[in-house]
């Protein structure tokens, strides 16, 4: 989940919660038409474009049911969730994506393996578990791929993995606070920097303009919750009621 400070019009603090599908599914709608200029267009979409949509399938339990952390007595964020939780979380997201593709597979175990070498836990028990039992894994599904489809160049598979972790952080960006300024991805899956402009009302001028139409729109939805004491997760989810909506667009600068 992820957890959100929020204000009402009053000042009155709340909390949105946005769920890591709906975040998921945010990353999916800004790679939906990528690929102008200098951004090359997904890989093999009808499997890349997928994996982006679902690979945070895993949170879905969870985020049905958040759990309450015991000292702050508010929502877990994702953010402070304890390794062997995300291991088991990320581990539901991989295996649910074979229903897409070994290749999907591949590409979302990838993300959450660089995820986890990146991290305080990469040297834990738990973390080298996690990543040894990936390693094997991602050698089996892209080799299986690579004998389906073997065209697809290193390079190819190599972009597939950045892109899905471009869009990842793209959404993450949007999601875990109001954005004001101006920011520069530098990091992005051709390595050619892109310079977002949040203007007032939503919208956020682009260059240079990575979609192939002219203006992108995009929305996120969460539950509005009071900033408050949860004594338990049957309490937060009694105040789970008030949807919010948050709406961009992207235009070209």
């Amino acid at each position: 989940m992820i957890v959100r400070p929020y204000k009402l019009p009053d000042g009155e603090p709340m909390l949105l919660l946005i769920q890591q599908s709906v975040h998921a599914a945010l990353s999916g709608d800004l790679a939906s038409h990528w690929g102008n200029g200098p951004f090359s267009p997904l890989v093999h979409p009808e499997v890349v474009w997928p994996a982006i949509f679902h690979h945070d399938d895993g949170w879905i339990p969870v985020d049905n049911s958040p759990p309450i952390d015991p000292k702050t007595k508010r929502p877990v964020s994702f953010l402070d969730s304890p390794a062997p939780e995300s291991h088991a979380i990320w581990t539901k997201s991989i295996e649910w994506a074979a229903r897409i593709s070994p290749f999907a597979q591949y590409l979302i175990a990838e993300h959450f393996m660089t995820l986890r070498e990146h991290s305080e836990s990469a040297e834990s028990e738990a973390g080298q578990t996690f990543l040894h039992k990936y390693e094997e894994l991602c050698e089996t599904w892209r080799d299986n791929w690579e004998k389906r489809h073997p065209q697809c160049t290193d390079e190819e598979e190599k972009l597939a993995v950045a892109q899905l972790r471009f869009f990842d952080w793209f959404s993450l960006w949007l999601c875990l606070g109001e954005r004001n300024e101006v920011h520069t991805f530098e990091q992005t899956p051709d390595d050619v920097p892109l310079t977002v402009g949040p203007q007032p009302g939503g919208n956020i001028l682009t260059s240079p303009w990575p979609w192939t139409v002219d203006h992108v729109h995009v929305a996120v939805g969460g539950y509005l919750v009071p900033d408050r004491d949860y004594a338990d997760t049957d309490d937060l989810l009694l105040e789970m009621n008030d949807w919010c909506r948050i709406e961009w667009q992207f235009t070209p600068e």
